[in-house]
């Protein structure tokens, strides 16, 4: 049981109190003892009564058992009355109702006995006072019971409680952990581009050492606008990090982030300004758009165009100067179908799949697509994905209901 309210001490002291208060009734005020009794019951009354006043100290270790003790005493004590009314009641309050009332019962069957020890009068052996003696341990059976409920619900409630502040804190921490894969999507997804491009341009310049000053001029500024750019990426992530507040993917919320200003998130629109700066990295790349016509909401179009980046990455990084085929189609149920692919690198090897493989996976499960293809095909290493082809409206009247039902 709780030791809400007053302190377990206290509780002693008042059950030893209310039982030597049954010890004081039962000597001085009502005196039991008869005058053709014996003397020595009188005694037998008083120590018997101390005795069950103090066996109901350890009703909490054992109540049964000190119930038990008690009941015995009151056989042969008429002074141990209220020292088991105590030891009912919390019989009652620790253990289930059943069990209380059978030991209720019990020490209403043991009553009797006590005539077969001590003169009774009159009155003792009535029905009147069999009647008041069941009807007070049913009340002490009820009030103990109802004490005992009371209890159990407290502790549902304080467990319920502490089970929601630790959902709420599991909840948290899963909502942080899909933030910060959030972030390191992002990252991997732009800065990986933006080094990549800068490596490519780098390394083809080391290694062209008949370029003329124009052309060694270009590619240092292409070099100098991919850093840069990387810079900015960089410090825009960096300042979502600083900033819980901040979303770098909301497209309406341009902002100044550290000294960066966070630009809005891409689509399919800059679809063509991504392959030129990887056609000038020396990347053949070639576009069939087959969505001539066809409406692209901005989640949609800012999926494929991650997804697009992400394969065009590898490809300069596996397969660097192999011609890349980039298609789009929309395809039956609403959807779009992109499709990557390159010739495989000299031997075939393109090593396991690494974090961008499986980024792109997840970025694919999230917008509710699916992956057709990822790996090699027909010596070809092909990246087939579909997204399905929906407006934020809908994507808010899909998700809030799930909300709702969380």
């Amino acid at each position: 049981m709780p030791t809400t309210g007053p302190t377990p001490r206290l509780w002693d002291a008042g059950a030893v109190a209310l039982s030597l208060l049954g010890v004081w009734v039962a000597l001085w005020v009502e005196p039991s003892t008869l005058p053709t009794e014996a003397p020595a019951w009188w005694w037998v009354d008083l120590l018997g009564g101390l005795a069950a006043a103090g066996v109901v100290l350890g009703r909490r270790r054992a109540p049964v058992g000190c119930a038990l003790v008690v009941y015995g005493l009151s056989v042969v004590c008429t002074s141990a009355w209220l020292a088991g009314a105590v030891a009912t009641f919390s019989i009652a309050v620790r253990r289930p109702w059943p069990t209380a009332a059978a030991l209720g019962v019990l020490s209403l069957a043991l009553g009797p006995l006590q005539g077969l020890l001590r003169v009774q009068t009159p009155e003792n052996a009535s029905w009147t006072a069999l009647a008041w003696a069941a009807g007070s341990t049913v009340v002490v059976v009820a009030t103990g019971a109802a004490v005992r409920a009371r209890h159990e619900l407290m502790d549902s409630l304080v467990e319920r409680a502490e089970r929601a502040e630790s959902e709420a804190a599991l909840r948290a921490e899963a909502a942080r952990t899909a933030e910060r894969t959030r972030i390191a999507r992002e990252m991997h997804d732009v800065l990986a581009h933006r080094l990549s491009m800068v490596s490519l341009h780098a390394g083809a310049l080391a290694h062209r050492r008949t370029a003329s000053p124009g052309e060694i001029r270009d590619a240092l500024e292409v070099v100098r606008a991919g850093a840069r750019e990387a810079l900015v990426d960089l410090r825009a992530i960096l300042g979502v990090l600083r900033d819980p507040d901040a979303d770098p993917t909301d497209p309406t919320a341009p902002g100044e982030v550290g000294t960066a200003s966070v630009a809005p998130q891409p689509t399919l629109a800059d679809l063509d300004r991504l392959l030129a700066g990887v056609r000038a990295a020396g990347t053949p790349v070639t576009l069939h758009d087959g969505l001539a016509g066809t409406p692209v909401p901005d989640e949609c179009g800012r999926t494929l165009y991650r997804i697009t980046q992400e394969t065009l990455t590898n490809a300069a990084r596996h397969a660097p100067g192999r011609p890349v085929e980039v298609r789009l189609a929309a395809v039956a149920g609403g959807e779009v179908e992109l499709d990557v692919s390159n010739p495989l690198p000299a031997g075939g090897a393109t090593g396991p799949p690494g974090n961008g493989l499986v980024g792109i996976t997840e970025r694919v499960e999230l917008a509710g697509g699916r992956v057709h293809l990822r790996g090699p095909d027909g010596g070809r290493f092909r990246v087939t994905v579909r997204v399905p082809r929906r407006d934020e409206e809908r994507v808010a009247a899909v998700v809030e209901p799930r909300e709702e039902m969380a």
